[in-house]
């Protein structure tokens, strides 16, 4: 069981997405060093096309404005994120520094995409990651460094698992999901609360 793929998929199915794996073939290649970063692709038919005003940051309220995506998520264990990088803007660049080194999320991106074969010919590549650096000019060197390759938009598993707690129900699990289940045995013996809004 993927904690993280599971999470990630229920985040866009409960959002309104259809949501499928993708087989990357260029990934599977034996002479590749590293680990491929699963990847999903997502599509809301109820959008009629991809929003040209989203920012780089997304969040889920942006996700009313897609469409069609490629969904690549780099977490916590598929990488050497760890704990102390949360608080650690410095420590942060190095990681994304590492990770782009490597071509893992580029790669991800390309391959055997079936988008363009099923009407989706616009779509975007959005990145999940553990976490973003506080500080501006950190941020915008990471934003700077993924926008190089092409990435369109990023969200963090923070996001994600904020807005699956607001959504989860102690009486009904959404979906059928585990996670969902997991989620609502933690709220039921009150040892998870919905997250408060945070101002920044």
């Amino acid at each position: 069981m993927d904690v993280e793929h599971d999470l990630v998929e229920a985040y866009f199915e409960s959002n309104g997405f259809l949501v499928r794996q993708v087989v990357n073939t260029d990934s599977l290649s034996v002479r590749k060093r590293y680990v491929p970063l699963q990847t999903l692709e997502i599509f809301n038919p109820i959008v009629e096309k991809n929003a040209n005003s989203l920012g780089f940051r997304l969040y889920t309220s942006d996700l009313r404005n897609i469409r069609s995506g490629i969904v690549s998520l780099l977490g916590w264990g598929n990488s050497e994120f760890a704990n102390g990088m949360l608080n650690n803007d410095a420590m942060l660049v190095k990681y994304f520094k590492k990770e782009l080194k490597d071509n893992r999320i580029e790669s991800s991106f390309t391959g055997n995409l079936t988008n363009s074969q099923n009407g989706m010919e616009s779509f975007l590549r959005l990145l999940i990651v553990p976490s973003l650096p506080r500080s501006e000019s950190k941020i915008s060197e990471v934003f700077s460094m993924l926008q190089k390759i092409q990435v369109d938009g990023v969200l963090t598993l923070r996001s994600i698992l904020e807005n699956l707690l607001k959504q989860s129900d102690s009486v009904n699990s959404k979906l059928g999901k585990p996670f969902f289940q997991l989620i609502n045995l933690l709220k039921a013996y009150e040892l998870a609360k919905e997250p408060q809004l945070e101002m920044f």
